[in-house]
């Protein structure tokens, strides 16, 4: 993910456009104020991504789970996915 670094300053200058453009996951921005920690704007989905992310990695049985799934390489197909999880129509 390529991050463009704004002052504060700056950002304010050009906020409405920043947020339409995080906001449509096209780009992230660090914005910077003195005497104060680096802020990021991203997009609410791409926040939620990574939250998720973080909780399944903070699960060792998810990770295990995914290490094993990794290991099998079980290839299914999407007809027999859906049914396995009970959403297939027939």
């Amino acid at each position: 993910m390529n991050i463009k670094t704004y002052t504060a300053s700056q950002a304010r200058s050009d906020l409405y456009n920043l947020i339409r453009s995080a906001g449509k996951g096209l780009q992230s921005y660090e914005i910077t104020l003195k005497n104060s920690d680096p802020v990021i704007l991203i997009s609410k989905s791409e926040l939620e991504s990574w939250m998720e992310t973080l909780d399944i990695l903070s699960n060792p049985e998810e990770v295990e789970a995914i290490r094993e799934g990794m290991k099998s390489k079980k290839r299914i197909s999407f007809k027999d996915a859906l049914k396995e999880l009970g959403l297939d129509e027939n």
